[in-house]
């Protein structure tokens, strides 16, 4: 994992990724967000991802869980991001409780990651 990190203004940080992205969760790349509160997901062009299913943890070398939102008590959803190539989207915000995630592809391929805290 490639990791490139600067200052950007009002003191705060932010931190880009280049994130492995494959179709296992036991497989795929995983961020350490235990000091971030936000980010985006860029999708590079000619990428042959079309979706993206969120695993959290509460810490970076935890137990990984499906993430599901809370839309609906009675039959709450796995939280799955539609995506396609040369795109960009932002974090789901049920993430931002997390320690760490990890993003589960229809297939492989490469996505980068900005975060801030």
């Amino acid at each position: 994992m490639s990791i490139i990190s600067r200052e950007i203004g009002r003191g705060n940080t932010s931190l880009g990724i280049t994130v492995a992205v494959t179709a296992s969760a036991a497989t795929t790349g995983t961020i350490d967000f235990s000091e971030y509160a936000g980010g985006c997901i860029y999708v590079p062009t000619g990428s042959s991802l079309t979706s993206l299913t969120f695993h959290i943890a509460p810490k970076y070398d935890g137990t990984y869980l499906a993430a599901y939102d809370d839309s609906s008590l009675s039959a709450p959803a796995a939280v799955v991001l539609t995506v396609s190539a040369a795109k960009a989207y932002p974090l789901p915000a049920c993430l931002y409780g997390a320690g760490a995630f990890k993003m589960v592809g229809d297939t492989t391929g490469t996505v980068y990651v900005t975060l801030k805290a």
